[in-house]
């Protein structure tokens, strides 16, 4: 009969070791010292284990003495276990050995040690009848087996194994950590559930100068709380505990997932929880961390130990005896969710209060949300900007308006197909209609303040710069209408002619800062309006005379240049004269047609200067009742002329919207 033989170059490149994970060898060394000290300790319960760790850096730089942290060649791991007798070196040469299995070993970690370095070279010295005997062999890929010695020894009085891991091959080379506290605490972090047991043997950790005593370190960084609890899934019972660690390299609120002891998986529970946030740590001085283990974990990790072989969730979730890692999770929540709640109720409570202040005062198109989509707020994470938040609020918007529309859909199909009565229908889309209002008050409640931010803008847009220069006329031209457009490419949304007269923002037909004729050479007013009677036609040009046009020409904040040749009166009246004419063209080069009837609205928006005073005066215009405009009818040109002034067109468009303003609190 021929025996299996294993393939080493084989199975370590079968071996998964993702490459931000290089210290995973350094981990098997440790657990597998954990373990020899255990095997002893059943033998002699009076034993006390100790490992020691040492990092071996690169000589050379440590000559040197740069200042920076040499590159971590090596590791040696020294412990006073059972050693490698004659059981544990069987166990060693065969691939998969299930030698350790009640323990969790799975026959496979040491070919960890071939991937991530060069090679491992091994000495054990251990009790043995009278005597102490040594066993040492080297173990590397380039080698098809072990030529393993053992001979006697004097000189010992204890056990003695040390196993080297040498030179760190690329790329875990280069994601190894600079510094020993770090690994320190990486180490606690894979071994926790060891160093929360009372027999944890003694680990030390040495670099250079400096020793680390792990056990020390656990006792000063991390709390565990006394009573652990435990969670029923399926017949299956899981044993979870509760962690406060005040160490900043933890750097997060976690799971960890564990099986046989070791760390396997690790999950960032501010995923799953939203209001445990790194505040945790900042205000109480701790990080969360949630340790679970049990058979099922046992039993279900995978050969490498890096993962579990659960099921995610979804249709799997709901099939008899089956226990999916969503259904861990949701059962894990709820214990951090009670354990932390003194905590969480406090972040919660603020956070609610955060998005309340926001929505009402700076974003009320989501004020509806906070009623019939709370479950989703409440899943915002707390301390976040403004933007963030508002990004946030925009996505449940939208979840609000698909999940609304769909509902509207299945209730008018559960009628058709008789699931329900007409009376159930009136009943439930009631209901319905009462959110598609509060929606749509919403969208109002948006364009509401809309107005009072531009207004804003406006009252910024008349003060001087820093420079002590006012804007360009430029910069108000835009914010009441956008420069170079027309009504057929900006909806009335996206301008502002509310500004001078809410009337204004449905004409049939405005152009922004484009010539007549659509000759850059040619006059252009800044806006023009084109209305036609309603009745007789609602296209833009139809060839008909139109019976109003607009015209507005904005000038620069504070400007006090005019004279009897230049100033906004005779511009505007010129525009006049030259669409009298009925040879002046739209930009789509259709005459606009000016008849007897055609009335004309002109408005000049600009500071009240004093040389724009004179001028007023001298053409016998009269003042506004609040004293910051100026109008005039000319019966020749059959047209009315309005002088507003900056002061006046905000101090009116306030007027006109602040009930609005007032009912939204802004």
């Amino acid at each position: 009969m021929r025996s299996f033989s294993i393939n080493i170059q084989g199975r370590v490149k079968n071996f998964n070791l993702p490459k931000n994970q290089p210290l995973v060898p350094l981990f098997e060394a440790i657990v597998n010292a954990i373990h020899a000290i255990g095997e002893r300790k059943s033998t002699d319960p009076s034993f006390g284990g100790q490992i020691i760790i040492r990092i071996l850096r690169d000589e050379q730089l440590v000559l040197d003495g740069t200042g920076e942290l040499p590159q971590i060649q090596s590791f040696e791991i020294i412990d006073n276990g059972i050693g490698f007798n004659e059981a544990n070196i069987a166990s060693f040469m065969e691939s998969d050995s299930t030698y350790k299995a009640k323990i969790g070993g799975k026959g496979v970690g040491r070919f960890s040690w071939l991937i991530a370095f060069e090679k491992a070279e091994i000495e054990s010295a251990y009790s043995e009848k009278d005597g102490y005997v040594k066993r040492a062999f080297d173990f590397s890929l380039s080698n098809s087996g072990i030529n393993d010695t053992l001979t006697d020894c004097t000189g010992y009085n204890d056990n003695q194994t040390t196993v080297r891991l040498l030179n760190y091959l690329k790329p875990y080379a280069d994601s190894v950590p600079k510094r020993g506290i770090t690994i320190a605490m990486r180490i606690i972090q894979h071994c926790l559930v060891y160093f929360i047991s009372d027999d944890c043997p003694q680990i030390m950790l040495q670099d250079i100068d400096e020793t680390y005593n792990l056990n020390h370190m656990f006792k000063e960084k991390i709390q565990s709380e006394e009573n652990s609890k435990t969670i029923s899934l399926n017949g299956e019972t899981f044993e979870l505990l509760h962690v406060k660690a005040e160490e900043s390299t933890i750097n997060g609120n976690k799971l960890y997932l564990c099986a046989h002891n070791r760390l396997v998986e690790t999950k960032e529970l501010d995923k799953y929880i939203p209001d445990l946030d790194r505040k945790i740590f900042e205000k109480n001085g701790f990080w969360y961390v949630c340790v679970l283990r049990g058979h099922y974990l046992d039993e279900s990790v995978d050969m490498n130990r890096l993962s579990f072989n659960i099921p995610d969730g979804g249709p799997l979730d709901s099939m008899a005896n089956m226990i999916t890692m969503d259904q861990i999770m949701r059962a894990v929540v709820v214990e951090v969710n009670e354990f932390l709640k003194d905590y969480l109720q406090h972040i919660a409570a603020e956070k609610e209060q955060r998005i309340t202040n926001y929505v009402t005062h700076q974003a009320p198109q989501f004020r509806h949300l906070l009623k019939y989509m709370s479950a989703e707020i409440s899943k915002i994470k707390p301390n976040l900007s403004d933007d963030k938040l508002d990004d946030e609020l925009h996505r449940i918007k939208r979840e609000f308006d698909r999940k609304t529309a769909k509902e509207n859909t299945q209730l008018l199909d559960e009628l058709n197909k008789g699931v329900i009565s007409s009376d159930e229908y009136i009943q439930k889309f009631g209901l319905q209609i009462e959110k598609i209002n509060s929606a749509n008050g919403a969208a109002l409640a948006e364009y509401v303040a809309h107005r009072k931010v531009i207004l804003d803008l406006m009252e910024f847009a008349i003060r001087k710069n820093d420079d002590g220069h006012f804007q360009k006329e430029s910069f108000l031209h835009n914010i009441i209408y956008p420069m170079r457009a027309t009504s057929v490419d900006t909806p009335y949304s996206n301008h502002n002619l509310w500004l001078i007269d809410e009337k204004l923002a449905y004409c049939s037909y405005i152009s922004s800062d484009i010539p007549f004729n659509n000759n850059p050479k040619e006059d252009r007013t800044d806006i023009m309006i084109l209305d036609s009677p309603v009745a007789v036609s609602d296209e833009e040009n139809a060839g008909r005379e139109y019976e109003s046009i607009v015209l507005f020409e904005l000038k620069r904040p504070m400007r006090d240049d005019y004279s009897d040749s230049s100033n906004p009166v005779n511009q505007l009246y010129k525009y006049v004269s030259q669409l009298k004419t009925n040879t002046k063209k739209d930009k789509d080069g259709r005459i606009i047609r000016v008849g007897q009837n055609t009335k004309f609205y002109l408005y000049a928006v600009c500071d009240i200067t004093t040389t724009l005073e004179q001028i007023l005066d001298f053409h016998d215009f009269s003042q506004t009742p609040d004293k910051l405009g100026y109008y005039k009818y000319n019966d020749k040109m059959n047209a009315y002329i309005e002088i507003l002034s900056y002061d006046k067109i905000i101090n009116d468009a306030k007027k006109r919207n602040r009930i609005l303003f007032d009912k939204l609190g802004i």
